[in-house]
């Protein structure tokens, strides 16, 4: 199970018919531990061109941008890579 599936299973996500992601979570959740940075980055890309095609895009966009950040889901959504941000305070920058 996807997270996709999982949040439209509790209702955190909403119902996206014909959604191009559906059964494909390999390539729009985050890479698992152990996964080559070649190999994810090709699933991310692919993940992409078929967020770019898909007619559930519209949809998925706005519901994306309308959860606060730290609800997003990880992982490609609406086209978008969301990569979980780094533990501790920000560096300064000077």
């Amino acid at each position: 199970m996807s997270a996709l599936d999982l949040f439209d299973a509790v209702g955190l996500a909403p119902s996206l018919p014909g959604a191009k992601c559906r059964g494909r979570h390999r390539l729009f959740d985050p890479p698992n531990h152990g996964v080559e940075p070649g190999e994810a980055e090709y699933a991310e890309r692919a993940a992409q061109r078929l967020c770019s095609v898909c007619p559930a895009l519209v949809r998925c966009a706005a519901w994306f941008e309308s959860l606060p950040p730290s609800r997003r889901p990880l992982g490609v959504v609406a086209g978008r890579v969301n990569r979980p941000r780094p533990v501790g305070r920000p560096r300064r920058t000077a």
